[in-house]
C-alpha cells in the first residue's frame, strides 16, 4: 500500500498547505484508506474515577471562531467621563457572556468516549455515566464551575483573549475592542454561534463580527476495520492503556480531510505527563527522549498492520 506524509508546514496559523494538499489528492483521485494526524495521547487522570492511562483517538474536532467585540465613541479626557466608558461597556458585555454559557450537549465523540471510559471507573462514577439522563443537570453543573477540558468536551466555549483601548492613561478611547475565541462544539454553527453571542451581549452600543471562522470537523467511523486496527497499535505500544474515541476540542490540519474520508484519525502517538501537557505551546515545551521511541514504534507498527 501506499503511505503519503504530508506536512503543511502553517497548521498553527490556519494557512493553505493542508487545504492545497487535500486538493491534489482530490484532483489525482486518490482516496486514503485512512488520515493519521496529531491529537489525542496517552494520558493519566483526564477521566474521573480512571486510574490507568488512556489512549484518546480523536474522531472529531471543534470549529473555530475569532470575534471582534467592540464600541466606540467621542473619546475626551479622563477627568470628565460619562457614566460608562468603552471599556466598561465592553466589560459589562464580556461579564454577560462568561454568566450566560452555552448550552451543554453531548456529541457522539464524547458519548462514545463516556461510555468507554466510564466502565472503568469507580462505581460513583459508573453510575453516573450510565444514566446520564438522570444526572445531566449535575453534570452540567459540574462541567460549567471547573471549566478546563471536562467543560470545554461537552459545549462551545468563549475565551476572551485580547482587549485594547486607549493608547494614553488619560485619554477615553474613541474605540475598545475585545477579541473571542470560540470553539464550537459538533452540531453547533459558525451562525448559530454569532447568533447567540449577539442575543447574549443584547446592547446596540456593542458591534460583533466574526475576523476568521470554520465549521466543527465531520465525525470519523468507530465502528470498523481501520479504526481498530489503530487502537490496536495504541494498546501494542502502551500495554495496558484503556483506547477511546475523544472530541479534539482544539483545531488541526486533519480537519480539511474530512471532504475524502470519514476515517481521520487524531492521535498525538506520545505518553504525555500533566507537566508535559502544560507545557504545549509555553515555554519550554518538551517531551521525555524515550516518548521519541515509543512514537516511531507505533507508527511502524500501524505501517505494518496495513
Amino acid at each position: 500500500n501506499d503511505i503519503y506524509f504530508a506536512f503543511s508546514g502553517g497548521e498553527e496559523v490556519n494557512g493553505k498547505g493542508a487545504p492545497n494538499i487535500v486538493k491534489s489528492f482530490v484532483d489525482h483521485k486518490i482516496q486514503p484508506a485512512l488520515v493519521v494526524d496529531e491529537g489525542g495521547a496517552v494520558v493519566e487522570n483526564v477521566f474521573p474515577g480512571v486510574k490507568v492511562p488512556c489512549g484518546l483517538i480523536g474522531i472529531a474536532e471543534k470549529g473555530m471562531i475569532n470575534a471582534e467585540v467592540s464600541t466606540r465613541s467621542n473619546g475626551g479626557h479622563a477627568s470628565a467621563p460619562k457614566p460608562h466608558t468603552p471599556v466598561g461597556i465592553l466589560a459589562a458585555a464580556c461579564k454577560k457572556v462568561e454568566d450566560h454559557p452555552f448550552p451543554m450537549h453531548l456529541t457522539d465523540p464524547v458519548a462514545k468516549m463516556f461510555d468507554t471510559l466510564g466502565r472503568h471507573s469507580t462505581f460513583t462514577y459508573k453510575l453516573i455515566f450510565a444514566n446520564l439522563w438522570c444526572f445531566r443537570p449535575a453534570l452540567d453543573l459540574i462541567c460549567r464551575l471547573s471549566g478546563g477540558e471536562i467543560n470545554a468536551l461537552v459545549r462551545t466555549t468563549t475565551a476572551f483573549t485580547q482587549m485594547e483601548g486607549s493608547a494614553a492613561r488619560n485619554v477615553l478611547p474613541t474605540q475598545a475592542r475585545l477579541i473571542c475565541n470560540m470553539r464550537l462544539n459538533p452540531g453547533d454553527t459558525v451562525d448559530g454561534a454569532l447568533a447567540y453571542l449577539k442575543k447574549v451581549v443584547d446592547d446596540d452600543r456593542v458591534q460583533i463580527k466574526i475576523l476568521e471562522a470554520f465549521e466543527p470537523s465531520p465525525v470519523s467511523v468507530t465502528d470498523c476495520d481501520v479504526y481498530r486496527t489503530v487502537a490496536t497499535a495504541v494498546v501494542r505500544t502502551w500495554p495496558g492503556c484503556i483506547v477511546s474515541p475523544y472530541l479534539m476540542v482544539q483545531c488541526s490540519d486533519s480537519r480539511h480531510w474530512g471532504v475524502i474520508s470519514d476515517r481521520v484519525y487524531r492521535f498525538s502517538a506520545m505518553d504525555l505527563t500533566a507537566e508535559e501537557r502544560a507545557t504545549i505551546h509555553g515555554n519550554n515545551e518538551r517531551i521525555r527522549l524515550d516518548c521519541v521511541g515509543r512514537a516511531v514504534e507505533f507508527y511502524i507498527r500501524l505501517m505494518k498492520q496495513f
